[in-house]
């Protein structure tokens, strides 16, 4: 069931919540959940850079799509990498060090899970789109038999990851086994659409559009009341007002591999944030990098994480302070959000 076309993920978003929590297909209970879900659900958004959910009343965490932004892109699977931006992950490995869902663990290393490591996935897809831009074969793959017997507490939610170069432009096609609306998906199309912009350039195409395939589309009981909250006619005006203020993240610069040496540059930083134990040493921290690196789109992601530190360290109006210095004004759009 195609839910609809969408020019932004914030558009996007708020459709798909009315659509799941007012017209569910089916209401079920797995694991002893109660969830009202959609099966086969599909939408598509037109800017894929157009990615942050700007939505009132639901607490989306930007600290942490960062900071799973430079766990996937560094090709990290460890947990207590990631758990230090979300509880979710302390409990969910199946080997108590890392986790199955660590997705660029899968698409941008060799991999025991992945055709027994003998390639990359992310160097499969871009060589084969050069080779053939028409090709159909452009996939790389995430959940795999393997995790149906492995995986018992982390089981991989999406299956694959599907690429198409038509009239000059880079077409993303992701297909899901399940997909959490509230937990899941708002994290899910940063990520994936980053993934499509940083290997459009690689490839020197345009960036086109973005569909996403989930074979159950759902909203967990427990969340029914913040999507009511949500979908309150004044909060969906200001969340449209948000995004008209914010809009679109800025253009992912440059190839792969700068792209890998950028990312691993914020990982290296965000280790040396964990020893800060003061604002005065958190600015130092970014002080060094703008001095090593300079203001760039890898910047904003450094005072992200910065700002989560502060508040860590309970330095609230710090935190706030240095979130609101980003270049792109988006990333601090719910710094001072009282909903």
């Amino acid at each position: 069931m195609h839910l609809g076309r969408y020019k932004n993920f914030t558009e996007c978003y708020l459709g798909l919540l009315d659509k799941v929590m007012n017209e569910p297909q089916y209401e079920s209970a797995p694991r002893g959940q109660n969830i009202k879900e959609i099966l086969g659900a599909s939408f598509t958004i037109d800017n894929p850079r157009d990615r942050i959910p700007y939505v009132v009343a639901r607490k989306f965490g930007m600290s942490y799509m960062v900071a799973e932004l430079v766990w996937y892109l560094s090709g990290n699977n460890r947990t207590d990498w990631i758990s230090k931006y979300s509880a979710f992950w302390k409990n969910i490995s199946d080997d108590g060090i890392t986790a199955n869902s660590a997705y660029g663990a899968r698409l941008f290393k060799r991999h025991s899970s992945i055709a027994q490591g003998r390639f990359t996935q992310l160097e499969y897809v871009v060589n084969e789109l050069k080779s053939d831009p028409d090709s159909r074969r452009a996939i790389m793959h995430l959940r795999v038999p393997d995790d149906s017997i492995d995986a018992k507490l982390d089981v991989p939610c999406t299956l694959a990851l599907q690429y198409f170069i038509r009239d000059g432009e880079l077409h993303q096609v992701v297909n899901m086994r399940s997909s959490d609306l509230v937990f899941g998906i708002a994290y899910d199309v940063p990520a994936f659409t980053v993934f499509q912009e940083m290997i459009a350039n690689e490839l020197n195409v345009g960036l086109g559009s973005y569909t996403h395939v989930s074979n159950s589309l759902h909203i967990y009981e427990t969340h029914f009341d913040m999507v009511n909250k949500i979908l309150e006619p004044d909060n969906i005006d200001k969340s449209i007002n948000l995004h008209q203020t914010h809009g679109p993240m800025p253009s992912l610069p440059g190839s792969i591999d700068q792209t890998a040496t950028d990312v691993d540059r914020v990982f290296a930083f965000e280790g040396d944030l964990q020893t800060d134990e003061s604002f005065e040493a958190v600015l130092n921290t970014l002080q060094r990098w703008y001095h090593d690196y300079g203001s760039s789109y890898f910047y904003d992601w450094a005072k992200v994480l910065a700002s989560s530190r502060l508040r860590k360290l309970g330095l609230k109006a710090d935190a706030n302070k240095t979130l609101t210095t980003t270049k792109f004004t988006g990333y601090s759009f719910n710094a001072k959000r009282k909903n």
